[in-house]
């Protein structure tokens, strides 16, 4: 299948607009400044309200439907990419917006810290503090997605191994785009021409998050954790981008660990074209299968969740009553 002309003419801005930016020639400063610029491209959804929150002391933007069916136990924690480097919830409107809207579901997007002024572990620990709030707010955690996308898909999964070693519960499911989740950059797919992403720039982002710690390390990239116990997992990808390797990688892994996972490789698309929802055909259809698999999952366990309480419920009252 052929991809569409929306889709031929939104990756050629993506050539001309951003790549330029992402290469370590430039200062991240300005790099953040081009990033939020070109930003203002992509679509937010009509019918979204966002407001900005916080979530134990971390800013996060609050995604909620104006009108229409929400779920009040549902919810998305979103980890918005950039190479821990550059991003922001506001830059992944077009995302967070329609995943509020077709999972019917609060999106909470931290504005986690960024690197190099805040090298790992920071961004994991303003994650794993906003889950935690979550929890204390009410949620269940099996009514509760993890979702990301690039950097954030790698975090989204670090935040999942760091739940189980707390023994924390772990989320209903996680949704996972493009997830950079090696950042040894060992195995990169050879795609000379990725509309987006260079393999200098990724080096000089991870270098960026390390700084001086180990590449390897599982909560930095996950593909060297033990991912045995992670919820059941949706990852998307992009034949077209260098970081392919990572997400069959990744699948590969979980599939050996008995995880339950869905992976479905968009043909002709380049990295994170999932930010054109709206705009182009192709990443409309991946933000609507990221929306179904969340209400799929999320509310299977809200049905199982309520129907353990009404069987609870009337076992103390057969009790109750001497039966």
């Amino acid at each position: 299948m052929q991809e569409s002309i929306l889709a031929r003419a939104a990756r050629a801005a993506v050539r001309i607009c951003l790549k330029p930016a992402l290469q370590p020639a430039f200062s991240i400063d300005t790099q953040r400044i081009w990033a939020n610029l070109a930003a203002r491209t992509l679509g937010a959804p009509f019918g979204v309200r966002f407001a900005n929150s916080r979530l134990a002391g971390v800013p996060v933007e609050k995604v909620q439907p104006k009108a229409g069916r929400l779920s009040s136990a549902r919810a998305v924690l979103f980890l918005h990419g950039g190479g821990f480097v550059i991003g922001s919830p506001v830059s992944h409107r077009s995302i967070t917006g329609r995943l509020a809207k077709l999972a019917c579901a609060t999106v909470y997007a931290p504005d986690y810290r960024l690197a190099p002024e805040h090298p790992f572990p920071a961004a994991l620990d303003d994650a794993f503090a906003c889950y935690r709030a979550l929890l204390e707010q009410g949620y269940a955690a099996e009514h509760i997605a993890v979702a990301g996308d690039s950097a954030g898909g790698g975090l989204a999964l670090s935040l999942s191994l760091r739940l189980g070693q707390e023994g924390i519960a772990r989320p209903g499911c996680i949704v996972l785009i493009s997830p950079w989740a090696d950042l040894t950059l060992s195995q990169l797919a050879d795609i000379p021409d990725d509309a987006l992403l260079r393999a200098s720039w990724l080096a000089h982002a991870a270098a960026a998050y390390l700084k001086g710690r180990p590449a390897d390390s599982p909560l930095v990239s996950p593909l060297y954790a033990d991912l045995a116990g992670l919820s059941p997992v949706l990852v998307q990808s992009a034949s077209e981008e260098i970081l392919r390797a990572d997400s069959r990688r990744l699948v590969q892994a979980l599939s050996v660990a008995r995880v339950p996972v869905s992976h479905r490789e968009f043909p002709h698309m380049w990295h994170d074209f999932q930010l054109y929802a709206g705009m182009v055909p192709e990443a409309t259809l991946a933000l609507e299968e990221m929306a179904r698999f969340i209400t799929e999952h999320l509310t299977v366990k809200m049905r199982d969740h309520a129907a353990n309480d009404v069987a609870g419920a009337l076992q103390a009252g057969a009790v109750q009553s001497g039966r």
